[in-house]
């Protein structure tokens, strides 16, 4: 096994050689455990990695988005995986994840984005909470496509802005959000969503259809947990740190 000299645990038992998508999901039996609780590092120019080291310290498994190894080797992050399509990773680092372990799932399809991607290779695996960081700034459209991929997949997933975090909430999925009164919060619908029901804020709602506008702008929280859940449809949580 190559020795990897980044921070945390710096190697997995699947380190070690470039494999298939497919390859990892049906060879590691282990593999549900180890991912247990990830950190997708996403690959936006603007992003300061030091300031999530709790996020990173915490994390059982990382992902790397294409590009964003560079930025995990600048500041000596250790990355388990590395997901996409591989379109903005140098060559060098590209050698560098190969020599070091890392395990690399090249996906060429066009049709999402590398944090879709990411998330999807989530999806076939046992893991109970997935952080997200390294996706503020950059062009709006790409920023928009980010949200968008939390509703593509039902998984516990939290994407961290560095002023909010933002979290999709549907029938399957509610939120129940551990906060402190006096934190802003906003709540939009993509496309309608039936009987959304909120708890713990200034302005509640009970069973009440919601559609695409700015009504959900700027609520409030009044107690220790904020909760949302709806009958249908998906919403989008932007929470204020």
């Amino acid at each position: 096994m190559v020795q990897n000299h980044c921070l945390r645990y710096p190697m997995t038992p699947v380190g070690g050689q470039q494999i298939s998508y497919v390859t990892v999901l049906t060879n590691l039996d282990y593999l549900p455990w180890i991912m247990s609780r990830v950190l997708i590092i996403g690959n936006a120019k603007q992003k300061y990695l030091p300031k999530w080291h709790e996020l990173i310290q915490s994390a059982d498994t990382i992902i790397a988005c294409d590009g964003a190894i560079s930025d995990c080797y600048e500041h000596n992050v250790a990355v388990d995986f590395l997901i996409g399509d591989l379109d903005s990773i140098t060559n060098q680092d590209l050698a560098r994840a190969e020599q070091d372990g890392v395990q690399i799932v090249k996906v060429d399809e066009q049709q999402s984005n590398d944090l879709s991607k990411a998330l999807r290779f989530c999806q076939n695996l046992s893991v109970n909470k997935i952080d997200i960081i390294g996706v503020d700034g950059g062009k709006p459209d790409h920023q928009m496509a980010n949200y968008f991929a939390l509703l593509e997949h039902e998984l516990p997933v939290t994407l961290h802005l560095n002023d909010a975090i933002v979290i999709a909430v549907s029938k399957s999925s509610p939120l129940h959000h551990k906060s402190n009164p006096g934190i802003s919060f906003s709540l939009f619908s993509i496309g309608q969503a039936v009987k959304v029901t909120i708890k713990g804020a200034k302005w509640e709602l009970n069973n009440h259809d919601i559609y695409p506008s700015t009504m959900g702008l700027h609520n409030i929280t009044t107690e220790e947990e904020l909760s949302i859940h709806c009958e249908n449809g998906s919403l989008l949580a932007f929470i204020d740190r």
